[in-house]
């Protein structure tokens, strides 16, 4: 005969037809008690982490195109007025690196305290007695 306890009842499933169905109706609610809330943060830190990569990848190919702008820069260099320029295109392009890098570590913590909060939310709706 088959038997499963859960919750301290023990029930056979060929002999009560009704109480097997509490049985599962039990079970099925204590698995979405217990794993909504992970379920849930499993979706949080994946729709997270794409908006972090999406975040890297966009700040990289800005890296490289201003990399790629300054070597294009150096390789025109042909005399000392083309050199002149270039040290003062450098200079400029120096002062938009430094702002561009405060731009990015600010975009970075406010993605970072923007999981913080939603994951901070999530725990606090999955408390006992939150539900």
């Amino acid at each position: 005969m088959l038997h499963y306890e859960i919750s301290g009842l023990t029930t056979s499933f060929l002999e009560n037809p009704t109480m097997s169905n509490d049985v599962l109706n039990k079970m099925t609610e204590q698995y979405q008690n217990f794993l909504g809330p992970v379920i849930k943060a499993n979706k949080l830190s994946a729709a997270n982490l794409e908006a972090l990569v999406n975040f890297q990848m966009s700040a990289l190919q800005s890296y490289v195109d201003m990399a790629m702008a300054r070597m294009k820069a150096a390789a025109d260099i042909n005399d000392p007025a083309s050199f002149q320029a270039f040290l003062t295109s450098q200079a400029e392009m120096v002062a938009n690196l430094q702002h561009k890098f405060s731009d990015d570590a600010k975009t970075l913590a406010d993605l970072m305290n923007r999981f913080k909060a939603e994951f901070d939310k999530l725990v606090q709706d999955s408390l006992p007695g939150k539900n």
